[in-house]
């Protein structure tokens, strides 16, 4: 029996919990998937360098540097978010359970 709700909020917690999880998983790939396209891209630089000129660069490969650089400022603000959300969930589980600790205290 909960006569007050202490189940019901350790499992919101816990889906709260899952849920940053999954998005600290998804930052975390798109980290590595950013970090593997800085590696092709820096492999092409050298490839390339000197043996084009800025002029002769296919439009597309500059339409993917510009989605690159949103993608890492979007990649950053989500980072932030979720620290965010993180400190703002653990601190109300941590509340709670003081005032629980001090009401049975």
């Amino acid at each position: 029996m909960d006569l007050f709700g202490i189940k019901e909020h350790e499992q919101q917690h816990q889906d709260l919990e899952r849920h940053v999880r999954r998005l600290v998983e998804q930052v975390a790939q798109l980290t590595i998937d950013l970090g593997e396209t800085r590696m092709e891209l820096r492999k092409l630089g050298i490839e390339v360098e000197g043996k084009v000129s800025t002029d002769d660069i296919d439009p597309a490969l500059v339409g993917l540097n510009e989605g690159i650089k949103r993608a890492r400022q979007q990649l950053g603000e989500t980072q932030e978010a979720n620290e965010e959300t993180w400190d703002k969930v653990s601190n109300d589980l941590e509340n709670a359970v003081e005032d629980l600790r001090q009401r049975f205290s």
